[in-house]
């Protein structure tokens, strides 16, 4: 009796997962729209200042110096 309870829960989980799915895969795509693409050299800059940061992290003395040597 327990094992079927347990299946029946799982499978009363499981079934609006499998309705989703369904649902999502009869929608078409949507239309690319080609105009609204943003530069590459923003994310370039940001990617730059992501880095510059962790450099500077990285390099910034620990309050225990005695000991990183």
């Amino acid at each position: 009796m327990h094992r079927i309870y347990k299946a029946l829960v799982a499978m009363m989980f499981a079934l609006p997962f499998s309705d989703t799915a369904v649902v999502f895969a009869q929608n078409a795509p949507r239309d690319p729209t080609i105009g609204t693409r943003s530069s590459v050299w923003m994310g370039y800059l940001v990617a730059a200042v992501f880095a510059g940061i962790l450099l500077l992290l990285t390099l910034f003395p620990s309050k225990r110096q005695h000991e990183d040597l």
